[in-house]
């Protein structure tokens, strides 16, 4: 795998640790992982705490990502042969996750919620930090599901399982770093969210423009020269 591919799946990692359904819930999450509430968040004996649990979680959701990686690139060299079909395939799927993005096409199937049920009295401690991660991966967040499952497309093209793992280990470095920095800093973030929330909308249309470029030059083979 070449460095623009680690760096592109790098790059969708971070966009989508900004899209809605993460940044905005930012405190949540860490809160709900942690076992601490938001008013405790900021209280600085608990930062080692939260780290703690931030790269439990991390480990969670990067663990699910990873087996994406393997499973989507295994299918791929299953297929090798029928590259130019998965390429058209590929292609229309990335248009049609943009348009999803910039709100052209209303489907509950792209954005749909597969949630784990965790228990409760599981929260706050290290298993119940993994299990949220792993719930958080497997669908917690449905905005990001355009991106990474563009990523999921790329790697099922490349026809190699270790290109896959590194695409989705990439991928999960790109949410779990702006993730470990924002819990280290959680009482500014939460200061200064509420006057971010009206850029979020333009980060959708921006990454939804992105990805019916990239299908169309997916489509028109010249993404793949």
């Amino acid at each position: 795998m070449n460095e623009v591919t680690f760096t592109a799946a790098f790059l969708g990692g971070i966009i989508s640790f900004f899209s809605p359904c993460i940044l905005p819930l930012l405190p949540v999450y860490i809160s709900l992982f942690s076992g601490l509430s938001t008013a405790e968040l900021s209280v600085g004996n608990s930062r080692l705490r939260i780290f703690i649990y931030t790269l439990i979680f991390i480990a969670g959701f990067s663990t699910v990502y990873l087996a994406l990686g393997v499973g989507s690139s295994f299918i791929g060299t299953l297929f090798f042969d029928y590259q130019d079909y998965l390429r058209i395939i590929g292609g229309v799927f990335l248009i049609l996750f943009g348009l999803v993005l910039i709100g052209l096409i209303k489907s509950g199937f792209f954005v749909r919620e597969f949630r784990l049920n965790v228990k409760a009295q599981k929260f706050g401690t290290p298993v119940g930090a993994f299990l949220i991660g792993v719930g958080f991966a497997a669908g917690w967040s449905p905005c990001i599901g355009p991106v990474l499952g563009s990523i999921l497309i790329y790697s099922s093209m490349s026809g190699s399982i270790v290109s896959g793992i590194k695409m989705l280990g990439a991928y999960s470095m790109g949410i779990a770093i702006p993730f470990l920095i924002s819990s280290l800093l959680i009482d500014t973030v939460m200061r200064y969210l509420r006057k971010f929330m009206k850029i979020f909308r333009w980060i959708n249309y921006l990454i939804g423009v992105s990805l019916i470029i990239l299908g169309l030059l997916m489509i028109s083979g010249i993404f793949t020269v």
